[in-house]
């Protein structure tokens, strides 16, 4: 009796743990992408919990911004098997650090390293990503849809689910008219306006979204609007849940039934083909026995690569192997289908711990469209820091220095790459923290940029020409610097020497004329975007 029981007791208990169960069937309340078509993706049965400080009040707190290190690259052109050439972008973000007992303090969750993008990646077309100084190829990914019920956001506040965040943003009223501006945004601070535009809900205007909007599958019921408070029936939002990745590339191209490759100790080996039905079967031997097989296809190319069954019919998964049909240019020729297969294959699930350096935990980025926006690794217990100490990121990949404190000031702190360049002193006497901006990717160098990005190059600013004061002769001051006019986006600054500034060359003001000139063109390009909306 007790082995019946007990499997049926730990599926109450997780059950319990899960949350309380769905009031309505969302897959037929939702709105599919076309009329007639199921949803995209699964409505997800369990909450995970987002990263810390995903929320816009629980941002960096006057954060230093750094627009990048020689091993933090920025815009690197990455490829994938079609030409296309998508630019990635190294962010590291610090939240919420202080200072405490003569140490600095970073919280769970408060250093972040983002896999920024400035295009979504997409499946099945062998993108290379980077991750940490690697380019292993992205191949597919697990996406579902979180539903909230009865959730009220006040004005000014934000709500994170699945994937996305919900801020009410604002009120924009004339007599008796009113529009609630509702922003969207990504756990990792993408901003979904550039692509879809803020939900605007109103109660008495027509023409407007009215009390539920629909963004693909980030979606809302309102049953209350008013300046005061949004409340919703419910609010969905994706989440992407995992993403699948491969370190080597087997074979790509055409290949008839027979013809086989060898994936670690085992092989793949194409056991049939039948292009009428637009079907290719796979089997996975080892020691010459079969252990898994599994027919691809046929291609929904209409549903491509949005719908998860649709993508998964073409996908092969297996422990590190993985192989797909490519439904482009065309999955079959003749006798022969067109099958890309790789080795070494790795994944990133959504709060889960980071294999290669598990003091960290992962949190992917994902877009309504099916399309991924990079991922996130944050640190999961405290970090503390006494003067003259550092902490390593994931894999070493860069490092915070604190090198002096007074009081509560931090005098000097620096973050280093991998290669050991570092930044200018990030540090003064009234700066009481060590958050960070980093990057100029599509969250570090517009998302926060566009809401904060003054606040953020003034202090660049100030703090390299205090340096720059500091070095010269007794009672000479620097000349002041003119930022550049917000026309278009500047190139990136040269890199900084990997030993300590020298005073003599004056770099610190160059650097922050650098600053400057990137901040300001990125903050000039939304700008621009915005008039021509």
């Amino acid at each position: 009796m007790r082995s019946v029981r007990a499997p049926a007791l730990l599926a109450t208990l997780a059950a319990l743990l899960a949350g309380p169960a769905l009031a309505a069937d969302y897959a037929s309340i939702l709105t599919p992408a076309k009329p007639g078509w199921p949803l995209a993706n699964p409505i997800a049965t369990s909450e995970i919990a987002p990263p810390p400080f995903a929320l816009p009040s629980e941002r960096g707190v006057n954060p230093a911004y750094v627009p990048g290190l020689p091993g933090l690259p920025q815009g690197r052109a990455v490829s994938d098997d079609f030409g296309r050439k998508p630019l990635k972008y190294d962010a590291v973000f610090i939240r919420q650090s202080r200072v405490e007992n003569g140490e600095v303090v970073i919280p769970p969750g408060g250093l972040a390293y983002l896999e920024d993008t400035w295009g979504g990646e997409v499946a099945l077309r062998g993108e290379q990503v980077p991750v940490l100084g690697r380019t292993p190829t992205y191949i597919d990914y697990d996406m579902s849809i979180a539903v909230k019920e009865n959730v009220t956001i006040p004005a000014g506040g934000a709500v994170v689910v699945g994937g996305q965040v919900y801020h009410y943003y604002a009120t924009v009223g004339h007599e008796k008219m009113f529009n609630h501006s509702l922003h969207v945004r990504t756990i990792a601070g993408t901003d979904w306006e550039w692509a879809f535009g803020a939900p605007e809900l109103s109660a008495t205007e027509t023409g407007w979204w009215g009390n539920r909007f629909a963004q693909l599958y980030n979606q809302g019921q309102a049953r209350e609007v008013s300046p005061k408070q949004l409340t919703f029936d419910w609010l969905s939002g994706v989440r992407m849940d995992r993403l699948l990745y491969a370190e080597d590339k087997v074979f790509a191209g055409l290949a008839g039934a027979g013809a086989e490759w060898t994936v670690g100790a085992r092989t793949v080996r194409v056991a049939g083909i039948d292009a009428a039905k637009g079907t290719v079967t796979l089997e996975l031997l080892q020691n010459g026995a079969v252990t898994g097989s599994k027919t691809l296809g046929p291609v929904q190319g209409d549903r491509l690569i949005e719908d998860t069954a649709a993508r998964k019919a073409l996908v092969f998964e297996d422990g590190d192997m993985v192989a797909f049909l490519s439904p482009w240019p065309n999955a079959f020729e003749g006798d022969t289908a067109n099958l890309k297969v790789y080795g070494r294959a790795f994944s990133l699930a959504y709060g889960a711990d980071y294999a290669r350096d598990p003091r960290f935990a992962v949190y992917p980025v994902g877009c309504p469209t099916g399309h991924n926006f990079g991922f996130m690794l944050v640190n999961k217990a405290e970090i503390r820091l006494k003067p003259g100490t550092a902490y390593d990121g994931p894999e070493g990949y860069f490092k915070v220095v604190v090198d002096a404190l007074e009081g509560g000031a931090v005098t000097a702190w620096h973050v280093e790459d991998g290669q050991g360049n570092r930044s200018i002193n990030l540090g003064g006497p009234q700066v009481a923290n060590v958050d960070l901006v980093l990057g100029q990717g599509r969250v570090a160098g517009q998302a926060i940029l566009k809401d904060v990005g003054r606040a953020l190059l003034t202090r660049s600013y100030d703090t390299a020409a205090r340096l720059e004061t500091a070095a010269l002769p007794a009672g000479q001051k620097a000349a002041a610097a003119t930022p550049a006019a917000p026309a278009v986006i500047a190139p990136p600054p040269a890199a900084a020497p990997a030993h300590p500034v020298e005073a003599s060359l004056s770099p610190a003001l160059m650097v922050a004329v650098g600053i400057l000139a990137v901040g300001a063109g990125a903050v000039g390009f939304e700008l621009g975007r915005r008039r021509k909306a």
